[in-house]
């Protein structure tokens, strides 16, 4: 192993543990770890390894979208949702809880995670708020089932548009796979919350406040939030078709957070951006660049190669090892480059050793669950995780520290695995 490999794998570790025992802010921590590798000559090029390890339209996504969240929240339309819903589903906690729960899975297989937890937390908080019951549980099954349920479709989570794209999957022939076993996975993952969270969700709600609940007071002025609806609603529609439209995500989330704000809120610039969690996108800048260094110096690819050697000879051990190694590794880094390492590995099973891997489909699919599922490990794993709980810290000054969120994660991703390998198992072989 060369110095530079030991320096990125050592700075990666400080960086990791120190966001794990949280005695040092993670931002602060992740943008020295990210700055001092910058500085050590691991990339020949400091301004071109920022160009091609930095994922800016994740960034310029969380940017846009929080500026749109924000305008938007104004108008009392994610209030006047949430209080919607809970008179469509509020007959009891249980009920309010799974419906939400599926809403946000099925929006994650159409819509990134990041926007979906970006349109669901605060009107979560307005329900929870409405009834004074315990919003934690919520926040949690929103965030675990935001990763889950990106794992539907080819785009609902990055690392499937990349997976289908060097598998030649179609949207159809991969949704047709996935879907089964995505729906199987947030059953168990319900059913775990509820019986963590059995006190909080046995609270009986008062059907006479729910019939009594006006949300005509919330909307303060019509035009500004028949505005906020069609703007919402447009949205979510250049979300679903940005591809057929060939637009970035980026795009999308940027052009609906600025025309927003010029269309209802020209003046509220400054305030709106200083509601922006810029330290959330200074987190993942250093962490893009942290990942960026552990490819630049092989540790990765290395990596890739161990677990190639480890299961070379079965293709079930194989496709087992890599759901498995994929989902832990997915829940301390972020699963792009994992995936974009593991790639040209799986490519090049299928020449190096066509007796035992003339099929790749079960690899690439667990590959594809491993990538998704690991995002509920940590609340590190996922950007979605990030961005849900920063808006905790927003809309109510708390905060879940990295073992109360991990315990929960732990438990579901190890039974998500299991059900994941079974269902594997029974599709392929």
């Amino acid at each position: 192993m060369s110095i530079y490999a030991l320096t990125s794998l050592i700075v990666f570790i400080i960086v990791v543990v120190g966001m794990v025992f949280q005695k040092i802010d993670r931002t602060l921590i992740a943008m020295l770890g990210a700055i001092f590798l910058l500085g050590t000559g691991i990339f020949p090029d400091q301004i071109g390894a920022i160009k091609e390890y930095v994922d800016y339209n994740t960034l310029l996504l969380l940017l846009g979208m929080m500026v749109f969240v924000e305008t938007l929240r104004k108008t009392g339309i994610f209030t006047f949702l949430g209080l919607s819903m809970l008179r469509l589903f509020g007959n009891n906690t249980y009920t309010l809880f799974i419906s939400l729960i599926f809403l946000v899975a099925l929006f994650s297989g159409f819509i990134d995670n990041v926007t979906t937890v970006l349109v669901f937390i605060p009107m979560t908080f307005a329900i929870t708020d409405s009834l004074n019951i315990n919003y934690l549980p919520f926040v949690l099954g929103e965030i675990f089932a935001s990763n889950i349920g990106g794992m539907a479709t080819i785009i609902g989570d990055p690392p499937n548009i990349m997976i289908a794209s060097a598998a030649g999957y179609s949207f159809s022939e991969f949704a047709l796979i996935m879907y089964p076993v995505t729906l199987i996975n947030l059953v168990f993952a319900i059913l775990l919350l509820i019986y963590f969270f059995k006190e909080d969700l046995s609270v009986k709600i008062d059907k006479e406040v729910i019939k009594n609940f006006d949300v005509s007071h919330i909307v303060e002025n019509k035009k500004e939030f028949i505005l906020s609806i069609l703007l919402f609603g447009a949205v979510i529609v250049a979300f679903a078709l940005q591809h057929e439209l060939n637009l970035e995500s980026s795009t999308v989330a940027l052009a609906g957070g600025f025309f927003s704000l010029f269309i209802l809120r020209p003046k509220d610039l400054k305030d709106t951006l200083s509601k922006v969690e810029w330290e959330n996108i200074l987190f993942f800048f250093a962490l893009f660049l942290i990942a960026g260094a552990l490819e630049e110096t092989g540790i990765i690819n290395a990596f890739s190669n161990m677990l190639v050697n480890f299961a070379g000879g079965s293709l079930l051990l194989f496709s087992f090892s890599i759901l498995t190694i994929s989902s832990f590794f997915t829940g301390f880094l972020n699963n792009v480059p994992l995936v974009a390492a593991m790639i040209p590995v799986i490519e090049k099973l299928s020449i190096s050793e066509s007796s035992i891997f003339s099929n790749l489909d079960p690899i690439w699919y667990s590959l594809s669950l491993g990538a998704c599922l690991g995002g509920n490990l940590t609340p590190i794993a996922a950007s979605a995780n990030v961005i849900a709980l920063g808006l905790l810290t927003q809309f109510k000054g708390k905060t879940i520290s990295f073992w109360e969120f991990s315990k929960y994660g732990l438990i579901i991703l190890l039974g998500n695995i299991v059900i994941s390998g079974i269902y594997v198992n029974f599709i392929f072989f």
